[in-house]
């Protein structure tokens, strides 16, 4: 007779050895870069860029960016969600750049992955920002938003 510790252990290799190919390809693939315009983003070394590129890019978004930027600081935990979702729903309702239709702005979307666009250049990823600065930012973003209601 064979015992349950055996079977159960026969059973808990064979599942190792039936992911292990799993997540060996899982390492070699890259993840998606977001939303749109995120594959435009160049490959920039994470927290290389300067608080004068975010900020600038910050005081100059649109309001879709500005609205994308807040989500994405807010699920990040950079903003208070209890203080800022209110702002953030009082700016969206005034910019309508998420309408009850489902038709969004992409600007939004991509805003929400942490990509701002500057003018007609290539848009710069939040996350290539060292964690100060994106706190920071996310500050700026706050303050902007409540400006504009």
């Amino acid at each position: 007779m064979v015992s349950f510790s055996r079977v159960l252990s026969a059973s808990a290799f064979a599942t190792v050895l039936a992911t292990a190919p799993l997540a060996a390809h899982a390492a070699e693939v890259s993840p998606p870069t977001g939303a749109g315009v995120a594959n435009q983003v160049e490959q920039i070394a994470p927290g290389s860029l300067s608080a004068d590129t975010v900020f600038s890019a910050v005081e100059s978004a649109k309001p879709a960016d500005l609205g994308g930027i807040m989500n994405y600081c807010i699920q990040s935990n950079y903003l208070t969600a209890s203080e800022a979702w209110p702002i953030l729903a009082a700016f969206n309702k005034k910019t309508n750049d998420v309408p009850s239709n489902q038709k969004g702005n992409m600007s939004y979307a991509d805003g929400s992955t942490g990509l701002l666009k500057v003018g007609g250049k290539e848009p710069i990823s939040l996350e290539n920002a060292s964690t100060d600065i994106r706190k920071q930012a996310c500050a700026k973003v706050e303050a902007r938003a409540k400006s504009l209601l």
